[in-house]
Formats: C-alpha cells, sequence, structure tokens
C-alpha cells in the first residue's frame, strides 16, 4: 500500500497535484537499459512512485562502466544488471513491483512489451534498439521517451505519441542512423552527462504520465552538459520515411536470404555471427555494388546493428527493395 506521507513533497508540486500518486501507482513503464540513462530514470521512477515497472537487459555490471551506471557498485560487477537493478530499486520503494527480463530485446518480443506499457523509456543508447521501439511504439501509439549521450552532450525527446495526440517517430526524425565511429566505446562519456540526460529522461517519463502539455511531445532538447547550453528543436512537422529496412530475429533468415556480414574483414575472422554469411565490409558497399538476385532479400548484420542499418539504408538508396537487418 502506498504511505500516505511518502509522495508529499512532490505533490505539494502544483503540476503534480493531490492525485499524482493514484497515477503514478497505475501506470507500467517500459525501461530498455539499465546502464548510464536506465540507472538515473529506473532510481527516479521507482523513488517517484510508478506502479510497475520493467527492466530489459541482457549484460552483467562491469566495473569501468560504474562511473556512470549509478544504480551499482563494485560487489556487482559480473552480476546481473537487472537482477542487482530490481534489488536495488526494490529495497528503494517496496510499494511498487519490478519485473525484469535478463535478455535483448528482439522483433519478436518488443511488440507484446510494448503494447503493455503506460510509456516506454529508451535507455539503450543503440540505434538498432532504439528503430526497434520506435517501430512497435509507432504502431500501438505508445509514447516513447528516447535519450541518447556521448561525450559531454546528448539529446531527449518524446517519439510516437498517443492516438489522441501523435508524434512523428524516431525514424521520422533520424532517417539515417550516427556513423560507426559515434559511441561512448569511441568518444567517451562522462557520468554526470549521462545523469542529466537520464534525469531528464525520467521527468518526461513523469509528464507523460501526468498527460503534462509541456512535455517534449514532437521536440527533441539538445543538451550542452559541459557548457550548459540546452537548445529545444521541434520535430512535429517530420515525415516518416517511405521506406526503411526491417528488423528481424536471426532465426527469422531463410535459406534463400542474401546474408551479408558487412564488419571488418579481420572482425569477420575472428568472430562468426552466422555461417551462412558473406563478409560486404561496409566500405565496399560504399564503393561497389553489391550484385545479388533482385528476387532474394538481403539481410545485412554486424556486432551491434549499427553498420548493419546504415549498410541497408545504402542498399535501399542503391535501388534494392528487398532489404532486412537482423538483430542478433
Amino acid at each position: 500500500m502506498v504511505s500516505v506521507n511518502r509522495y508529499a513533497r512532490q505533490q505539494q508540486v502544483s503540476v503534480m497535484g493531490l492525485e499524482s500518486a493514484k497515477q503514478l501507482a497505475q501506470a507500467r513503464v517500459l525501461i530498455v537499459g539499465s546502464g548510464g540513462l536506465g540507472s538515473p530514470v529506473s532510481l527516479f521512477l521507482a523513488g517517484a512512485g510508478v506502479g510497475e515497472i520493467t527492466l530489459i537487459d541482457p549484460d552483467t555490471v562491469s566495473l569501468s562502466n560504474l562511473h556512470r551506471q549509478i544504480l551499482f557498485q563494485e560487489t556487482d560487477v559480473n552480476q546481473s544488471k537487472v537482477e542487482r537493478a530490481k534489488a536495488r530499486l526494490t529495497a528503494l520503494n517496496g510499494d511498487i513491483k519490478i519485473n525484469v527480463i535478463n535478455a535483448k530485446l528482439g522483433p519478436n518480443t518488443v511488440a507484446s512489451l510494448v503494447a503493455n506499457a503506460t510509456v516506454v523509456v529508451d535507455a539503450a543508447d543503440n540505434f538498432l534498439t532504439s528503430y526497434l521501439l520506435s517501430d512497435a511504439c509507432f504502431t500501438h501509439r505508445t509514447p516513447l521517451v528516447s535519450a541518447s549521450v556521448i561525450s559531454t552532450h546528448g539529446y531527449v525527446g518524446v517519439f510516437c505519441g498517443t492516438q489522441a495526440q501523435p508524434a512523428p517517430s524516431l525514424r521520422g526524425v533520424f532517417p539515417s542512423p550516427a556513423g560507426p565511429a559515434q559511441s561512448c566505446s569511441t568518444a567517451g562519456v562522462t557520468g554526470p552527462s549521462v545523469g542529466i540526460l537520464g534525469s531528464y529522461q525520467a521527468q518526461e517519463a513523469l509528464k507523460v504520465i501526468m498527460q503534462d502539455p509541456h512535455q517534449l511531445l514532437g521536440k527533441l532538447l539538445y543538451v550542452d552538459a559541459w557548457n550548459y547550453q540546452h537548445t529545444i528543436v521541434d520535430f512535429t512537422a517530420a515525415k516518416e520515411p517511405a521506406t526503411h529496412a526491417a528488423i528481424i530475429d536471426c532465426d527469422a533468415i531463410g535459406h534463400t536470404d542474401v546474408v551479408i556480414d558487412v564488419r571488418t574483414a579481420a572482425e569477420f575472422s575472428r568472430t562468426v555471427i552466422n555461417p551462412s554469411a558473406i563478409n560486404t565490409p561496409l566500405i565496399t558497399l560504399e564503393t561497389e555494388p553489391l550484385n545479388v538476385d533482385s528476387s532474394k532479400r538481403v539481410v545485412c548484420l554486424c556486432a551491434s546493428g549499427q553498420r548493419a542499418l546504415i549498410a541497408a539504408e545504402l542498399l535501399l538508396k542503391k535501388g534494392h527493395s528487398n532489404v532486412a537487418v537482423a538483430a542478433h
């Protein structure tokens, strides 16, 4: 049972009000990713009294991530992120329900998870996962609060919207994924920068649940956390792409599909993702045509999905009409 006094300071905020505890208790939030963004999001939403939170993340806690993943501590290293997150969030607020899925979000599971959510929080910071979530949220008209952070800057926005208040999808705003060199593993990231954007995500999730008219629906807030610069861009006029590559599970690859692994030759030789794949590096696709039977589907894959998305878009621009990206 919700404590009468637990949310007193929250209810005193004029935009929340006395009914906020009931509204939040009835909400179901899906948080995809329990890392740098997912940590502050889940802590703040659990503290606010969101009735049901579902966490999905396949990874374990790593020492090199503790500077920004504030849900965890050194004793959690090498343990499941979602299991340790559940323990921490349950200790924070025993009145709420925490569901955990220790697995990667995939095309076969995303629809049911999104359909059951009041709002979805994209804290994965991975374009393949973000597109996958956006596609499902756009279909089900479930609001998607998505954010991304690199180095000391990033963005947060509310995509897809509801039937009553629709907004463009992530694909409409970002029809092309970021380049493969743009990632935290190469550019690095500071903990406070991720914390700031994750806090904004939590704030937006609360505003979506409360149906606040000032939520970032159809808007992007760009944040430079080092120089304290904030810019809001309205993307309500963004058009959905006419075509895009489908995202499929690896087990949906058919025997007639042409599977291309777009990693470098060195990466391809070290690790096998799909034994039937032909190594065709992204840089090769950029300069040379892909000669395949036009009646066959081309399936692109790589380690993270980032280069596969870029390759698939490139093939669509070159006239290949049946293209997919495999999530593994």
